[in-house]
């Protein structure tokens, strides 16, 4: 009878801790024809900042290889001209597909970043 009931106390105790942090609220770049400019952060991930001034992080679904070179990168949005997890990026002649894209502030310029780029 103890035993059952400390194995429910365990598991009770244990959920908080079990639990997956919320995500960040997903988002759509509006207009991504007009963007300002874009960092990337590292093989994965990038900045971009829309022509409403804001910054947005996207993720892609695997590392971009050359995305950290100073490449040739297209944004491919979706139809109506927003940028979601439907589109894609191409950098040179690799096809990168966006995992996800959350409001962000303003990217860090760590020295070993590049410069950002601009339209």
């Amino acid at each position: 009878m103890i035993r059952p009931a400390l194995i429910a106390l365990a598991v009770t105790a244990a959920a908080p801790a079990l639990a997956t942090p919320p995500d960040r609220h997903e988002v759509t770049i509006p207009r991504m024809s007009h963007y300002l400019e874009w960092q990337a952060e590292s093989p994965t991930s990038l900045f971009i900042r829309a022509d409403t001034g804001r910054w947005y992080r996207v993720q892609t679904e695997a590392p971009c290889p050359r995305l950290m070179q100073r490449p040739q990168i297209r944004f491919i949005a979706s139809p109506g001209d927003r940028f979601d997890h439907a589109s894609a990026i191409r950098v040179d002649s690799w096809r990168c597909q966006v995992a996800s894209i959350t409001e962000s502030g303003t990217p860090p310029h760590a020295p070993h970043q590049r410069p950002l780029h601009r339209r």
